[in-house]
């Protein structure tokens, strides 16, 4: 900007020199300045070869550049109608939406950007004339290569258990997962992002594929070409033949054959290994009864990963014996207690399979109370055998043998029964030891038992009296002379 000084002289109505006045008038020498261009220097722009798509900073076709400049302060101001843009240094761009006094932005065409380095001229005014041209340098890379994969695990053929289905989330990396090396060339546009798992069926494809929108892509932090996917993020997985094709597409829309080629595809067998659940198993005196579930994966959006439960192969037992008249489902089994069990503890199981042949199992144990008692004396009855010297050596020593049967002859079970003493006749004297235990006796039942007598020498006959003690099932106790 150049300053100059004018005078100017005042004359009087007498036409004499009375005073001058030096006045300053600025007069703008100096073109505006380009602040930022985008793309920016030295950039690198990608085609595809089919002269459609660019890829630069997220712009596509048509790439869009960009210029932000201003005049100087105290300037005449940018001159709107002087901004240019020109590539290649003759060919100027017109399809500018945005023109100000401090910006333009101009699309630049498939036809305008083909493959090598082209100048960008950002041509400025200002409203006294004064230009200015600011020149950046673009490149044009031609990528007609489709990224390819390598490294994957898990290998094509492989049986996928639901056993291995289970995560604690979706960024669980010690789940089952796909593993995955890009491959894409060293000057290549890279690959688009969250597109490498395909998210529907191509014509001829049987079974269903993993999907993209519900695969986790992590890639490695050292290692920005590695990507693994968690398996049980596919919400199609299910149970037989899978099919899974990776969809690779980079930034200029050049797409991976492996998508459409059926002859790449992967195939996976997922099999279900996870044996049904049975719980809340119940039993009492009347009814045994329990719930199954037939269990899906932990943490897997699909829900077709479990074969569901064969109600017709439920089996209720009680002490090992088959219990008959169960009524079985999908949820759960019920049965009617078998009847004549005896009082005490008896061992419930239940099992059932799922369609694929795995077997769940539960137990647990039954209870049947023993009747209310009855008070009364119970029936006792003694019953004196034939006496006789058990052996030569029992004669010489004169020991008598004598067999005695308790019977009760009660309906009702005779407690704690028990010989607890004898009076006998003529010297005799009973040698077994007095409190001889019996147990319980059963109404309509016996207990046998033999005692043993020193019998002194020249006694013909003697008379032996007993008494026994019993208890009936309340628990109260009784006394026998019999």
């Amino acid at each position: 900007m150049t300053r100059t000084m004018i005078l100017i002289a005042l004359l009087s109505l007498a036409g004499l020199l009375t005073q001058s006045v030096a006045l300053g008038v600025v007069i703008d020498t100096t073109a505006p300045t380009v602040s930022s261009v985008t793309p920016a220097d030295g950039s690198k722009i990608y085609t595809n070869g089919s002269s459609t798509i660019y890829y630069q900073m997220g712009n596509s076709t048509p790439l869009t550049i960009r210029a932000t400049y201003a005049d100087e302060p105290g300037g005449s101001g940018v001159d709107p109608a002087s901004v240019m843009v020109h590539l290649d240094g003759s060919n100027m761009l017109y399809d500018c939406p945005i023109q100000t006094d401090t910006e333009v932005a101009c699309n630049a065409t498939a036809a305008d950007l083909f493959p090598g380095t082209h100048p960008v001229d950002i041509y400025v005014g200002d409203l006294e004339g004064n230009m200015t041209m600011h020149r950046t340098w673009v490149t044009v890379v031609q990528d007609s290569t489709a990224p390819t994969y390598a490294n994957l695990s898990i290998p094509d053929g492989s049986t996928i258990y639901t056993s291995q289905l289970n995560s604690a989330g979706i960024n669980d990396m010690s789940a089952l997962r796909f593993d995955y090396d890009i491959v894409d060339g060293t000057d290549s546009s890279g690959v688009v992002p969250m597109s490498h798992v395909n998210e529907s069926v191509p014509p001829g494809v049987a079974g269903a594929m993993i999907m993209n929108s519900s695969c986790v892509k992590t890639p490695d932090a050292n290692n920005t070409t590695h990507y693994s996917c968690q398996v049980n993020r596919a919400k199609l997985l299910h149970l037989g033949d899978n099919t899974l094709a990776i969809l690779l597409k980079d930034r200029v829309g050049n797409l991976s054959s492996d998508y459409t080629n059926l002859a790449t595809h992967k195939h996976y067998t997922v099999v279900d290994d996870v044996a049904p659940v049975v719980s809340s198993l119940a039993a009492d005196a009347s009814t045994i009864s329990a719930s199954f579930n037939d269990r899906q994966p932990t943490g897997a959006l699909s829900t077709q990963l479990a074969a569901g439960i064969d109600s017709g192969t439920a089996v209720v037992t009680v002490d090992g014996n088959p219990v008959g008249g169960c009524s079985a489902s999908a949820s759960g089994v019920s049965c009617a207690t078998p009847s004549g069990l005896a009082p005490g503890v008896h061992a419930v199981a239940v099992s059932v399979n799922d369609n694929a042949g795995n077997t769940g199992t539960a137990s647990g144990t039954l209870t049947i109370d023993p009747p209310p008692c009855v008070p009364g004396k119970p029936s006792l009855t003694l019953a004196k055998g034939s006496p006789s010297w058990a052996s030569m050596d029992d004669y010489a020593a004169r020991e008598l043998s004598l067999p005695l049967t308790v019977s009760n002859v009660g309906a009702d079970e005779a407690s704690a029964v028990a010989i607890t003493g004898a009076t006998n006749t003529n010297g005799v004297v009973l040698i077994t030891p007095t409190d001889i235990q019996l147990g319980a006796i059963a109404g309509g039942s016996a207990a046998v038992t033999t005692v043993k007598f020193s019998v002194p020498h020249g006694v013909a006959a003697f008379t032996a009296s007993f008494t026994a003690s019993a208890s009936d099932g309340c628990g109260n106790s009784y006394g026998y002379p019999v």
